[in-house]
């Protein structure tokens, strides 16, 4: 048993000098601890990551203190983590809000944005115009999704206890019961506050880009297709560093299946052009330049083959996936843990078989 919005894993790349510090522990609603750790990257830039919260293994915010007040890209899965972000702002400068960044409209980065505006009635909230319609058109149907998932990660929970037993027949072990109730009792807490969230939406939109000259910085905002379209990237050209949202994937690269894989790719080749030294995905840890580079090489491979062997009149995605070879690309991602080989062949299925159908007009056939 897993909870099903477990996006990627939690196993990230750290870069060499960085410390990282536990800031603070934020309670859920039945005690749960959720630490969330601070890291300087920057003279006045901080990143905060948060363990996992019930809805993903970590998730971030970027944090910029400027002359006179601060700006926050995306604010947290949980409204509690995010009153736990802005006391630990309070530590580092009485500055106020001015800004807060939502890079796309999944609830993990913008389900904190009440505590701002709730704190500094004047923060303005920023974000593309098509993020702010996709919050309006899907905010809704979260509550009922999500009530019924843990419903059903109780049901199964009551039912491996009752048997001994786990869905595929194996035995359950005291280490994995104690998992396995762990990640209810966090799916119930995020849950619970999802349940009780203020929506708070965009105040500032913009469709293609949008510069922000403001408190001794640049900031420059780019709409870009990531794993939602209408996502927000953050770039900083004097500190060269590149916020992106859930634009870029890291141990193991991932995909919206909506989406085409050709949109992102030629989003990833956009940021590729920016002089860049550090990157702050939605999820993990500081990135550098090179897993940009090589989720672009990665994708770039998949498309070009997948379009040689459609060509070719291969018809199954089955058969495609045995045809297609990255084997040569997997360690730049894995980086020699094996745990990480299954993880990043299932990603690579997924972006072969969305190559496919973007290849075919949308079209999937079995033989």
């Amino acid at each position: 048993m897993s909870i099903a919005k477990m996006r990627g894993v939690a196993v990230c790349a750290t870069l060499v000098g960085l410390v990282f510090v536990w800031a603070a522990r934020c309670e859920g609603q039945s005690g749960s601890p959720v630490a969330v750790k601070k890291v300087e990257i920057a003279s006045g830039i901080y990143e905060f990551q948060s363990a996992a919260d019930g809805y993903v293994p970590n998730d971030n915010a970027l944090v910029v203190v400027n002359q006179d007040d601060v700006l926050v890209f995306d604010t947290f899965s949980r409204v509690s983590i995010a009153r736990m972000l802005l006391a630990e702002i309070r530590k580092i400068t009485d500055k106020p809000v001015r800004y807060v960044v939502n890079s796309h409209h999944h609830p993990d980065h913008w389900s904190g944005n009440e505590v701002f505006a709730d704190a500094f009635p004047g923060v303005e909230i920023i974000a593309t115009e098509e993020a702010r319609e996709f919050m309006l058109n899907i905010e809704h149907s979260w509550p009922p999704v999500w009530t019924r998932q843990l419903k059903e990660q109780q049901s199964a929970l009551e039912e491996e206890t009752r048997s001994g037993k786990l869905a595929d027949g194996s035995v359950l072990t005291a280490e994995k019961r104690q998992q396995d109730e762990h990640e209810v009792r966090l799916l119930g807490d995020w849950v619970g506050e999802l349940l009780k969230v203020k929506r708070t939406h965009p105040t500032l939109t913009y469709r293609d880009r949008l510069t922000l000259r403001h408190g001794g910085r640049e900031f420059r905002f780019l709409s870009v297709t990531g794993d939602a379209s209408g996502t927000t990237v953050m770039y900083l050209p004097k500190e060269k560093i590149l916020a992106v949202g859930d634009t870029i994937h890291f141990p193991v690269p991932d995909i919206n299946f909506n989406l085409p894989v050709s949109r992102l790719n030629t989003s990833l080749k956009r940021l590729n052009e920016l002089d860049v030294e550090k990157i702050i995905p939605g999820h993990g840890a500081v990135l550098d330049k090179g897993v940009l580079q090589a989720e672009i090489e990665l994708q770039d491979s998949v498309i070009r083959q997948v379009g040689e062997i459609v060509k070719r009149g291969t018809v199954t995605v089955e058969e495609m996936n045995k045809l297609v070879d990255v084997a040569a690309m997997r360690d730049k991602f894995t980086r020699g843990d094996a745990s990480l080989n299954g993880p990043f062949q299932h990603a690579v299925e997924r972006m072969v078989e969305n190559a496919s159908k973007e290849a075919r007009d949308g079209r999937k056939w079995e033989q």
